[in-house]
């Protein structure tokens, strides 16, 4: 059955809520709002409640975590979320068909339809942002595993004595790289607690220590980018989310980087999203959609 009609795509990101009208790759009436953590899903609810939702409006919405039939298990980022069925409370305040999914998957789907690797049939995706999220997207589906919580890339283990992450593991890619992490080390080096924006745009004028935290940073995504090759042996890895907008000043380090020097890498492209902000709620939209013509 064909759906003549936009879906509402909804992205919630670390910081920030992005959602708009999708029908296939194009997106209309977006906006980007930002958000308290620890009044998300009320937040979340304004944004939607800001659309004209018409009685068949299909939402889908890309949400942080560990997600399993609409249901949100303790995401790292967002502490105030325990256990939470949200796709029901969703569906139930709107009184719409709503899905809910990963949001790293969701971006990578995006990205994998209709953005950088819609030529590509393996896909592999980092969205590099507050937090670390990864996405595997196989001929156009995506891979979720058996319960849905395939893919947490930020939160494979590089160093099982490293820093504490914010999911209770040590070492995780996530506690190197992840927004958090970088700006962290800065302030340690300098004292002065600054953006990721502003770390970059400092590497670039060639300040000390922000050259040192972007050469670290390329280190360990590439320790990351290689143990994922390893697994899925993939056509493209595709850079996402907020920090991916310095990817070309991230890959320009990672030509000097060991860990990407390995066999596996050979003939692996690394790209970054043309769809930015859009990805999320683009890819959202068209699982959502898929979900309910099945």
């Amino acid at each position: 059955m064909k759906f003549n009609s936009p879906v509402l795509g909804v992205d919630v990101g670390g910081q920030n809520i992005k959602a708009g009208w999708v029908m296939g790759k194009t997106l209309n009436d977006f906006c980007k709002v930002p958000y308290k953590t620890e009044k998300v899903v009320e937040e979340l609810l304004n944004v939607i409640s800001n659309f004209d939702l018409a009685s068949g409006t299909i939402i889908g919405v890309g949400f942080p975590g560990f997600i399993r039939d609409g249901k949100v298990h303790d995401p790292p980022n967002l502490p105030t979320i325990h256990q939470l069925n949200l796709e029901e409370l969703l569906r139930g305040k709107t009184g719409l068909q709503v899905y809910v999914f990963n949001d790293a998957n969701a971006c990578i789907l995006g990205e994998a339809l209709h953005g950088v690797a819609k030529e590509y049939r393996m896909v592999v995706g980092f969205t590099l942002g507050t937090g670390v999220g990864g996405g595997v997207v196989i001929d156009k589906e995506v891979f979720v595993g058996s319960r849905g919580f395939a893919t947490e890339f930020g939160h494979i283990t590089i160093d099982p004595s490293g820093p504490i992450c914010n999911c209770g593991k040590r070492g995780c890619l996530e506690a190197y790289i992840g927004a958090y992490a970088i700006t962290r080390h800065y302030e340690v080096l300098t004292g002065e607690n600054i953006t990721v924006k502003e770390i970059f745009k400092k590497a670039k004028e060639g300040e000390a220590e922000s050259c040192k935290i972007v050469h670290e940073y390329a280190f360990y995504l590439g320790i990351g980018i290689n143990n994922i090759v390893e697994i899925f042996d993939p056509d493209v890895v595709v850079l996402a989310g907020g920090v991916s907008k310095s990817g070309n000043q991230i890959i320009k380090s990672m030509k000097f980087n060991k860990p990407l020097e390995a066999r596996c890498m050979e003939g692996v492209r690394i790209k970054i999203s043309k769809l930015g902000d859009k990805a999320g709620p683009i890819g959202a939209a068209n699982w959502a959609l898929r979900l309910h013509q099945q």
